[in-house]
């Protein structure tokens, strides 16, 4: 590495045809973005549209794609990305030696194979026929592949399933200080805590005229109460009138 701050970082995978390199690569990608992480996979038709490259048959014109990849490479993890890198089989160790000193925070995975496994993933039979003679330039059989002497990372995809590579690489990477160990032993994103919603304490309701009533005398019912009022008033009013009628009566003298 070559000492940048910068938190992004390349895996750079390599391997013969049919190694693994797509599924791993993906495999590691999607456990990245469950842990949060922008990824970038350069890999499959649009690495082939728009860069021009897995169409080599040359050991000139592979190199001239491992040095163009490398350069896209520099400037995902330049500028704080992370990119995994599995478009092309990278067959030259000169090559992948330029791009991890150009790149820096870098993490080569050699995807390894037995050819007879590698015969029998082949749907296309372009081993056989490379074999049989009737196919040339192929990376492994009629050019040389160069395995690396010092990667990161082997995984031997005939012994060693998708998962537990996974977790190796990982590994690797906490390892070689790319990424946090605290976010590599998570295994899915982290929820982000909601704040509580403060509940407001009910009011205590005002209270009721019954309530200061003195115990064991009863609220008389409004309607009852208007009937009453009724009732004793004329009663009121005729006492009144006889009591003032009987103060202007003359008073009777008294016989002697």
């Amino acid at each position: 590495m070559n000492g940048t701050t910068s938190s992004g970082f390349t895996v750079w995978f390599t391997g013969m045809m049919g190694s693994g390199k797509s599924t791993l690569a993906q495999a590691l990608a999607n456990r990245l973005k469950r842990l949060g992480k922008t990824i970038e996979v350069l890999d499959g038709a649009e690495v082939e549209q728009y860069l021009g490259v897995g169409r080599a048959q040359t050991k000139d014109e592979r190199n001239a794609e491992t040095r163009k990849l490398a350069w896209a490479c520099r400037l995902v993890t330049r500028g704080g990305g992370i990119v995994l890198q599995a478009a092309i089989d990278s067959p030259y160790k000169e090559t992948r030696d330029e791009a991890r000193r150009q790149i820096g925070r870098f993490l080569e995975v050699f995807v390894e194979c037995p050819i007879e496994t590698l015969i029998e993933r082949d749907r296309t039979g372009r081993y056989k026929k490379a074999l049989a003679g009737e196919l040339k330039n192929l990376v492994g059989i009629s050019e040389p592949y160069e395995p690396p002497q010092h990667p990161e990372v082997i995984v031997d995809t005939s012994k060693t399933g998708v998962d537990e590579a996974v977790e190796h690489i990982l590994g690797q990477l906490v390892a070689q200080h790319l990424l946090d160990p605290a976010v590599a032993a998570m295994k899915t994103r982290p929820r982000v805590a909601t704040r509580t919603k403060e509940v407001a304490a009910p009011a205590r309701p005002a209270p009721s005229r019954a309530a200061a009533r003195p115990a064991g005398k009863k609220a008389a019912p409004k309607a009852a109460t208007a009937r009453s009022a009724k009732k004793t008033a004329p009663k009121q009013r005729a006492a009144a009138r006889t009591a003032r009628a009987a103060s202007r009566a003359p008073r009777r003298s008294k016989r002697r």
